[in-house]
C-alpha cells in the first residue's frame, strides 16, 4: 500500500468557470509540496478539495490506496493551518491546540503529554496558559501550526499560512515550518502565491494558472528550464527578447538572430524555424565591450546589492532589460549613461515558441 497522495484529472466547477482542470498531481510519503501560483489560479480551490471542505466535480483524490472524494473532511487524517489562523479567541493557547485531540476523545494524560510536546516543538510552551488575544501574530501562527500537527496527521495542509506576517518573520517562520516538516516526516501540501517562499521550503512545486497546472518540478528545475513564457515570468526575474530560429544542416541546431542583430548558435529538443520568444535572467547575460554581432545599450540605473549589482539598461530598440554583475567577477560599478555589449550565455537561457506556450530547449 502507498501512502502517495495521488490526484487524478480533478475538476471543480463554479458555474462554467472550472476553477481546477483536469489536475494531475502525486505527492510523495514525507513530500513538502507547494502549489504556486497568482490570485485566482485555483491552488486554495484544490487544496480545500483534498482537505473535503469543496465537493467534486470530475476525478478522484487517492490516498492509501482509497479514493477518499466522499469521505467528510474530519475523518481524513489531514491537519489544516488557514490563512487567518482560526485559533479559538475564547480558549488559552493549551487549550486551542488540544481541541482536535478533545474531539477524537483522546485520553486527558494523553493529551496533557501531546499538547506539551507540540508546543515544545514551535517554541510556544511559555505561552501555554495564555490567551489568543495576548500573542503577536507569529506567535498566534505558531499555535495554530501545534494545533495542526498534535492530531499526528497524516496530511498538513497549509493555505498561504504566513501571508498575514511581516517580511522578517515570514523568513524566520518558513525556516521553522521546514525544519519541523522535515522532523515530523509529514507530508505536507502548502499554498502560495509569493515564489521566494515556494523556492526556499518546497521540494517540489507545481506552478498553477487558471485552473491549469503548468509546471511540476523542482524548485531549481522550474526556475532553470520553465516550460512556458508564464512560468518563465513568474518564477523570478526574466527579461524577454524576440527572435528569430533558422534551422541548420546538421541535427536540431539552429541559428538565433535576436533583435535582428545579435546571433547565436543553439540546440533545441526539436526542428523549428520561425518567430521565437527568449526568456533571459538577469544573471544570464554578460556585459562587455559593444561589439558587431552583440546586443547593445545604455545603463540607465545602477543598483548595489551587496553580492551583485543590478543594471537596468535600455537596448538600441528602446526595450529595457534588467542586467546582474556580480562583485566577485568585477572590481568597479558601471556608470548611468554608459553603452555596453551585452551577449546571452547560450547554455543558460530559454526559448519558446512564438505563442510562448512551448519551450524549444
Amino acid at each position: 500500500m502507498t501512502e502517495n497522495l495521488i490526484i487524478r484529472d480533478l475538476v471543480k466547477k463554479f458555474g462554467d468557470y472550472k476553477a481546477v482542470n483536469q489536475a494531475n498531481i502525486e505527492v510523495e510519503k514525507g513530500e513538502l509540496f507547494t502549489l504556486l501560483g497568482p490570485s485566482g489560479c485555483g491552488k486554495t480551490t484544490l487544496l480545500r478539495m483534498i482537505a473535503g471542505f469543496n465537493p467534486i466535480d470530475g476525478g478522484e483524490i487517492i490516498f492509501k490506496d482509497q479514493v477518499i472524494n466522499h469521505i467528510p473532511a474530519h475523518k481524513r487524517d489531514i491537519g489544516m493551518v488557514f490563512q487567518n489562523y482560526a485559533i479559538f479567541p475564547h480558549l488559552s493557547v493549551s487549550k486551542n491546540v488540544a481541541y482536535g485531540l478533545k474531539a477524537r476523545k483522546v485520553g486527558a494524560k494523553e493529551i496533557e503529554e501531546r499538547v506539551e510536546d507540540a508546543l515544545k516543538m514551535v517554541q510556544m510552551e511559555e505561552y501555554k496558559d495564555r490567551q489568543p488575544a495576548q500573542l503577536s501574530g507569529g506567535q498566534q501562527q505558531r499555535v495554530a501550526l501545534a494545533r495542526a500537527i498534535v492530531i499526528h496527521p497524516k496530511i498538513l495542509l497549509m493555505d498561504e499560512p504566513l501571508s498575514n506576517l511581516d517580511a522578517k518573520l515570514r523568513v524566520q517562520m518558513r525556516t521553522t515550518i521546514r525544519k519541523l516538516q522535515k522532523q515530523l516526516g509529514i507530508t505536507t501540501i502548502y499554498v502560495t502565491h509569493d515564489q521566494e517562499e515556494a523556492l526556499a521550503i518546497s521540494d517540489r512545486i507545481a506552478i498553477m494558472d487558471k485552473g491549469v497546472i503548468q509546471q511540476i518540478g523542482k524548485p531549481e528545475e522550474i526556475y532553470k528550464r520553465p516550460n512556458n513564457v508564464f512560468v518563465a515570468n513568474f518564477i523570478g526575474t526574466s527579461n524577454f527578447l524576440k527572435g528569430k530560429a533558422i534551422k541548420q544542416d546538421r541535427g536540431n541546431l539552429s541559428e538565433l538572430t535576436i533583435l535582428e542583430k545579435c546571433k547565436l548558435q543553439i540546440k533545441l529538443n526539436k526542428e523549428y524555424e520561425g518567430e521565437i520568444l527568449l526568456s533571459v535572467r538577469p544573471e544570464e547575460f554578460v556585459l562587455g565591450e559593444i561589439e558587431e554581432g552583440k546586443l547593445f545599450g545604455e545603463i540607465v540605473l545602477g543598483t548595489f546589492l551587496g553580492d551583485f549589482i543590478n543594471y537596468e539598461i535600455r537596448l538600441e530598440n528602446g526595450q529595457m532589460i534588467e542586467v546582474n554583475e556580480y562583485t566577485k567577477d568585477v572590481s568597479f560599478i558601471r556608470n548611468i549613461g554608459d553603452r555596453v555589449g551585452i551577449t546571452p550565455k547560450v547554455e543558460k537561457i530559454n526559448m519558446f515558441d512564438h505563442t510562448g506556450k512551448e519551450s524549444l530547449i
